[in-house]
């Protein structure tokens, strides 16, 4: 399975009394596979091999999880069909969004390696990031309060079931997602001021190029970032606020949350 991609945040994952975890297998391999990429030095041809034996792995993982494979696939043809009142673009992106899952149904295990199905914490996840372009479009207080409990309930449902690394790593881009699209609504609705969108993308492309810079650099873990639950809070207090016209309420809220997730990555680093 090609978790090379996705998988870019637990190659050294601690358990909770501090001491490293063993690798799964599929860990392993991804790892293997970014290291011949960077003896390679990212040539043409070693991209070529990547992406390759990405799909292949791939191939080999559906063959091997039929019941899963299955499973994927209904979610992601009821997740098209409900798309559709929304537009050709929302169908289109909940698609690309299926089509990376079923990509990476190797990483549907649990920290320690054990198979699993699809579960409840897993919808929950994807559910936010289908409602992305719909946010965007209709960025209703509702809506964004309903996002914003699939975040808490999700985690509460993955402790339950046990964690994937599928769910681990689609949470947080599925949370960075909905929250821009949210905002980006607000707006061009209520006028918040584009300058805090600004920003928090600048923060992102930031973030995320840090992270690929370990991943493909070093096959290293993006640096874990220690007390995020204020900024998280502080976040989606503002998103509310500005979704239902507050934004002058929503803004110093909005800046806080930014100011304070810069200073817990430029710490993390």
């Amino acid at each position: 399975m090609s978790e090379n991609l996705t998988d870019v945040t637990q190659f050294a994952e601690r358990g909770s009394g501090g001491s490293p975890r063993a690798l799964t297998e599929g860990e392993l391999w991804s790892r293997e596979l970014l290291d011949r990429l960077r003896a390679e030095r990212f040539t043409p041809g070693a991209w070529r091999r990547f992406f390759g034996d990405g799909f292949r792995r791939a191939r080999v993982v559906r063959a091997r999880r039929p019941a899963l494979v299955a499973q994927s696939r209904t979610w992601g043809a009821a997740g098209v069909v409900a798309a559709l009142p929304f537009g050709p673009r929302a169908a289109a992106s909940w698609a690309a969004w299926w089509a990376m899952v079923d990509w990476h149904l190797g990483m549907v295990e649990t920290a320690e390696g054990r198979e699993r199905g699809l579960a409840a914490a897993d919808a929950l996840t994807l559910a936010r990031l289908w409602a992305v372009p719909v946010v965007r479009r209709y960025p209703e207080p509702w809506l964004v309060s309903a996002g914003m409990a699939t975040d808490l309930l999700d985690g509460l449902l993955a402790r339950r079931a046990g964690p994937t690394r599928l769910g681990r790593d689609f949470d947080s881009t599925a949370d960075t997602l909905f929250l821009d699209a949210a905002l980006r609504g607000a707006a061009e609705r209520h006028g918040l001021d584009p300058r805090l969108l600004e920003l928090e993308r600048a923060r992102l492309l930031v973030g995320t190029a840090v992270t690929f810079a370990r991943y493909f650099g070093s096959s290293e873990p993006a640096p874990i970032q220690q007390n995020r639950g204020l900024a998280a809070v502080l976040a989606a207090m503002g998103a509310l606020l500005a979704s239902s016209g507050r934004v002058r309420l929503a803004e110093p809220l909005l800046g806080a949350a930014i100011g304070y997730r810069t200073l817990i990555r430029v710490r993390a680093r």
